[in-house]
């Protein structure tokens, strides 16, 4: 077994090294130290190692930082089977953290070493214009995304962050974009029948049950079932998406009627005007006409690290 730790020294503004100097003054085995230096290295660093794994010495890739840096791993790393992936939460949100197992202290990098315990779970595949993204946590495309990408590009999440309370700034920024955000109509095409949905806040579509820092927007997803979970919120007033957005940290938004849910492996997400999109909390561009989203599951194709 060969240890790889990706490392993102600015996740939770310099909470990802703070992180690693934990785990490095207690590790026993040799392992191999990658930095990242911008956005998408990480996916750079995984898909490179993950080439290099072999069933003689199967590799592992530890992640240190936050879900996006897991998701970059992830998707570079995650369909190869001599691969395992593992993560140590040190990022604002930390959703992958609540939804899967990850590593809290060095003795359980140890065990896993010395026993190679994993588990196997699914991943979603959002296909836009043919380009394939995968995403573990959620993939999502309207209100959710537009408030991401607000958050990640503030300078109070920076603030935040230094406080360790990074998490706080998604309901902030939830207020904030009520004002900003515009509704738009959705068309969903799932098992041989079309739905339209008029003034969509939004759209997401579940691996498993948390988003936006600890909200448990999907309460019965399974992230080892080969299902994914849409929900898709309409048909509401600002203010009351306000106080359903309250709800949903208490999985109490599923009693709404402009919410609806269901299971599938298979969607299709189709709309006319250009909206913004995000998988794993990560901003994905939809440029003009990119306007229809198949999104699959995969099940059981990669491995963690536990």
């Amino acid at each position: 077994m060969r240890v790889h730790f990706i490392l993102n020294p600015k996740a939770g503004n310099g909470r990802g090294k703070k992180r690693w100097l934990q785990f490095d003054q207690q590790l026993s085995f040799p392992y191999e130290l990658h930095e990242t230096q911008y956005a998408g290295h990480a996916y750079l660093l995984a898909r490179d190692i993950a080439k290099r794994a072999t069933n003689e010495l199967p590799n592992c890739i530890v992640a240190i930082g936050g879900d996006g840096t897991v998701h970059e791993v992830l998707n570079g790393a995650a369909n190869n089977e001599n691969v395992y992936i593992g993560a140590i939460a040190a990022g604002s949100g930390n959703d992958f953290s609540r939804g899967y197992t990850a590593f809290t202290n060095a003795r359980q990098l140890e065990q896993f070493v010395a026993k190679l315990e994993a588990t196997t779970h699914d991943y979603g595949i959002a296909q836009i214009n043919g380009k394939p993204k995968v995403f573990v946590n959620n993939f999502g495309v309207g209100f959710d995304a537009f408030v991401a990408h607000t958050a990640n590009e503030s300078q109070l999440k920076k603030k935040l962050n230094k406080w360790g309370i990074g998490k706080l700034c998604y309901p902030y920024f939830v207020v904030y974009s009520l004002f900003t955000f515009k509704p738009f109509q959705l068309t969903v095409k799932h098992k041989k029948q079309q739905q339209h949905y008029q003034k969509v806040w939004f759209a997401t579509v579940s691996n498993q049950p948390y988003f936006g820092g600890g909200m448990n927007l999907s309460p019965k997803s399974n992230t080892s079932d080969g299902k994914l979970e849409v929900t898709v919120v309409s048909n509401l007033s600002k203010w009351k998406l306000l106080f359903l957005f309250g709800s949903v940290f208490f999985a109490k938004h599923t009693h709404f009627k402009e919410v609806y849910q269901f299971e599938t492996n298979e969607i299709h997400f189709l709309f006319s005007d250009q909206i913004l999109a995000h998988a794993d909390g990560e901003r994905q561009l939809l440029n003009e006409g990119e306007n229809h989203i198949v999104i699959t599951v995969s099940e059981k194709v990669w491995k963690l690290a536990k």
